[in-house]
């Protein structure tokens, strides 16, 4: 048809149809064209705006599902990918969440907190409760990581409403496990200031826990008062199972009770000294009407096999052994297989293993100490330790026992230095500072130009803390050598042995903001201690720790099943606060002192009650 209308025209078909195709192509791939660009530029456009929604979404959701699988360090890249300030407020939410999930599983507790409860805090107000619900439950356990104990019982507290079944017991499990965990002092004040009745009533609880530790009968009184006064309470519906189990422990106390100590011998003292210790605390207990124990001494000098004396003591009716207390006979009885009635040794074997399944350990192990100062030190947000210790076994061992709690928990040992005689503690020192390094360095740039230049030494920098392990006489040294070694600076935390336990503010000016842990027998002497003062006057000089150990001991025998059945458990004892480690070691946790003009006093708490809020 357009053939013939071309033809009729006269114009030449070929011709005509080629260029007319030409123009069509051309009018139509660019209509064709335009549309698919018009079409492409859209669908640009509308790519662009979703990828800028979505990309942050997305990576978000990735992160989520990493943390979700523990995948920590894939986690962090992918948040690293994002910037804070550019999100939106939705996504800033749930970013700043993540963070602190990412800091949770890495057992950061302080930087979880930055996330969770600090500046970021905000955030999370708007939304459902259920949703904050989980902050809480997160934000509490960085609390614990942080060592802020009451912090985290507020939002377990607030928790508990909104929780069920197994979630609702494992919170109330946390909530006394906290509790215990803070010092009696704090709990006293927090219950003075009644922040909110169901938290007031489970710091009442937590008090009674600490109270009556000597007598179970009156501590299960105690606490039938409180369920009377709060029958609704959480606690009171379900109460604590070391709580539960008193009921059971008043009626299955020991009634006959064998003694293995030294009388006679090198440990003679020693063993005199414990025996006076659980004498004394025998005495007290019935002067104050409450049922003791008949206690049979037994010296352990006499008998080469002290399995044999053993057998002997259950024959004779015991139905509890307390001591013995060199390693040698300790070992003994940890290698039998069964121990017809429970032994409660007063020292640790070399052995890790655990024994009979009735064999408890229990002694004034410094590696406790250690290990306390290393855990301190690491919620406190130090990284980087020097280690300074004496030569020597003791020494050695001690520095040994921070250094692998240290590393455990990520530390870095920067430095470790062992010393001898005051003569060589400058030169120790300051191999440990690097301090000859820098001197070094000076000398050989004298030499090099000829000339004497100023020249200020410099220690190294990658040091956060020095561990110090030193008796009184050596630390009234050392502390005065960091010091003019340019290590003022740098916190110095260490073991009781820092401290003789007598004030002495003249000598112990130069120990001036030391950190330390002791025993509360000697920090906050317990009545009984004067008690024992009175009794034996000098005769124990020098052994008062010892006669703290005869008193927990005489004490802890009654909580064994206790600490045994709940590990979380713990006893409030002269000696420390006292729990049962996995292979049956009584494990101590000391009070932290510091020295202030020259006066051993109690540490600055970090512990800030205003962290309870508001309910």
């Amino acid at each position: 048809m357009l053939q013939q209308i071309v033809t009729s025209l006269g114009f030449p078909v070929k011709m005509y149809l080629t260029k007319t195709l030409s123009c069509l192509v051309v009018v139509m791939s660019a209509l064709l064209l335009a549309g698919c660009a018009g079409q492409q530029q859209r669908a640009d456009q509308d790519f662009d705006a979703d990828q800028f929604d979505s990309v942050e979404d997305q990576r978000l959701s990735q992160a989520r599902d990493l943390l979700n699988d523990y995948r920590t360090d894939e986690a962090e890249v992918m948040l690293s990918t994002l910037t804070f300030d550019s999100l939106s407020t939705e996504q800033q939410t749930l970013y700043a969440e993540l963070r602190g999930e990412l800091a949770l599983q890495r057992g950061n507790g302080p930087l979880a907190l930055e996330w969770l409860a600090g500046e970021y805090a905000y955030l999370f107000d708007g939304l459902p409760m259920e949703q904050q619900a989980q902050i809480r439950f997160k934000r509490a356990e960085a609390y614990e990581f942080s060592g802020e104990y009451l912090a985290a019982v507020r939002d377990r507290v607030f928790l508990a409403s909104f929780l069920e079944d197994d979630q609702e017991e494992y919170n109330r499990e946390q909530i006394w496990f906290n509790l215990q965990l803070i010092p009696e002092d704090a709990l006293r004040q927090l219950v003075d200031r009644d922040p909110a009745p169901e938290l007031t009533a489970w710091l009442e609880l937590a008090l009674i826990a600490r109270e009556n530790v000597n007598d179970v009968r009156q501590q299960v009184l105690a606490i039938d008062s409180w369920i009377t006064a709060n029958p609704r309470h959480p606690a009171a519906l379900a109460l604590p199972g070391d709580l539960q189990l008193l009921r059971q422990l008043m009626i299955e106390q020991p009634r006959d009770i064998a003694v293995f100590l030294p009388f006679t011998g090198p440990l003679e003292r020693a063993g005199l000294a414990i025996r006076s210790g659980l004498l004394a605390a025998w005495y007290e207990a019935e002067s104050l009407g409450r049922e003791t124990p008949k206690l049979r001494f037994y010296d352990t000098e006499l008998y080469q096999d002290v399995y044999a004396l053993y057998q002997q003591a259950v024959l004779d009716g015991a139905d509890l052994v307390i001591g013995p207390l060199d390693k040698t006979r300790v070992e003994q009885l940890q290698r039998q297989e069964v121990l017809s009635i429970p032994v409660l040794a007063l020292n640790y074997s070399d052995n890790r293993a655990a024994g009979p399944a009735n064999f408890y350990q229990f002694g004034l192990a410094p590696e406790d100490e250690a290990r306390q100062v290393a855990d301190q030190a690491w919620l406190e947000g130090k990284r980087r330790a020097m280690v300074l210790s004496p030569t020597g076994e003791w020494g050695t061992r001690v520095g040994d026992a921070f250094i692998r709690q240290w590393e455990s928990q990520g530390g870095t040992i920067a430095s470790r230095a062992q010393y001898n005689q005051p003569d060589q503690y400058l030169t120790v020192v300051k191999r440990a500072l690097n301090i000859h390094d820098s001197e070094q360095r000076h000398r050989n740039l004298v030499n090099l130009i000829g000339q004497s230049i100023e020249f200020e030494p410099r220690r190294r920098q990658d040091v956060d803390l020095v561990f110090m392990v030193a008796l009184p006489a050596q630390g009234r040294q050392l502390k005065p050598v960091l010091d003019f070694q340019y290590a003022q600076d740098i916190p110095v935390m260490a073991t009781s042995h820092l401290y003789s336990g007598n004030p002495s503010p003249e000598r112990d000016r130069d120990l001036n903001g030391i950190a330390f842990v002791d025993m509360p027998w000697k920090m906050q002497p317990p009545q009984i201690a004067s008690h024992v003062e009175r009794a034996f006057g000098e005769e124990y000089a020098g052994f008062d720790t010892l006669l703290a150990l005869g008193v927990d001991a005489y004490r802890l025998y009654p909580r064994l099943p206790q600490l045994q059945r709940f590990p979380d458990s713990r006893v409030y004892g002269t000696t420390g606060t006292l729990r049962l480690s996995t292979n049956q070691r009584i494990e101590r946790e000391l009070l932290w002192a510091e020295f202030r003009n020259g006066l051993a006093q109690p540490r600055i708490s970090t512990i800030n009650p205003d962290n309870l809020g508001e309910f």
